[in-house]
């Protein structure tokens, strides 16, 4: 068994089960690997920018005799793919904003896929938004807690209009996922309470600043959630 930390671990379980997956920034190789290996995956494609993590990934994989169902390509994003030629990828350990100028820069790929699981390291508001403005279902969202720090693992997929907006969900807030609220995820109410606390340290810093308004915002969204999650028990 591959070992994989529970942020590969997560998305791991999102894409199983898919037949051709792309690794974009796939590092070390450890995902691609674990998907040939125990995820039941026929193929997997591996790109990456650097050419030392494609010999890190050439390596395992090479390791674990996968050669004749692994491919490393060298090249940003899904420019390294042809439209239809998978029905799932991996965009992980990356920033928000990063995610976005790939799926915009390569549009016809990224509207094939069946799905797409994205971990942003930072951005995550942002990234949100733009999936919910350009109209991704969200087919799963997942917070992870790794020691002190929180990972949010999403798969999506492109379709025809905005997801529903949950009933009880803060309208236009994109600091969590609201299929994580719609499906009463039991981290979410200790997730926001760690999040309210680092805001409302922020907002008493930033009185009379251009920033406390939005601040503001966001505290009374994340006290509206912690209700409505407290009261699902």
């Amino acid at each position: 068994m591959i070992r994989l930390d529970q942020r590969l671990r997560c998305a791991f379980h999102m894409l199983r089960g898919a037949d051709t997956v792309a690794d974009i920034g796939c590092d070390h190789g450890k995902l691609t690997a674990a998907l040939l290996l125990e995820g039941g995956c026929r193929r997997v494609i591996a790109g990456d920018v650097s050419p030392d993590c494609l010999n890190k990934a050439a390596g395992i994989i090479q390791r674990y005799g996968l050669q004749g169902k692994a491919q490393v390509r060298l090249g940003s994003g899904f420019t390294i793919l042809s439209p239809g030629e998978c029905d799932a990828a991996a965009v992980l350990g990356m920033g928000g904003e990063l995610m976005m100028e790939l799926m915009e820069a390569s549009p016809h790929v990224v509207e094939e896929l069946d799905r797409l699981v994205l971990q942003p390291m930072s951005g995550v508001e942002e990234l949100r938004r733009w999936l919910y403005e350009n109209e991704f279902h969200v087919r799963e969202d997942r917070l992870v807690p790794v020691g002190s720090r929180w990972y949010q693992v999403l798969s999506v997929r492109k379709a025809r209009e905005p997801d529903p907006w949950p009933e009880g969900f803060p309208r236009d807030c994109y600091m969590v996922g609201y299929r994580t609220f719609r499906e009463r995820d039991r981290l979410l109410a200790p997730y926001c309470r760690e999040q309210l606390q680092k805001r409302r340290e922020q907002l008493c810093r930033a009185a009379g600043t251009a920033g406390e308004d939005r601040l503001a915002r966001e505290v009374g969204q994340l006290e509206g959630i912690i209700r409505e999650a407290e009261a699902w028990s």
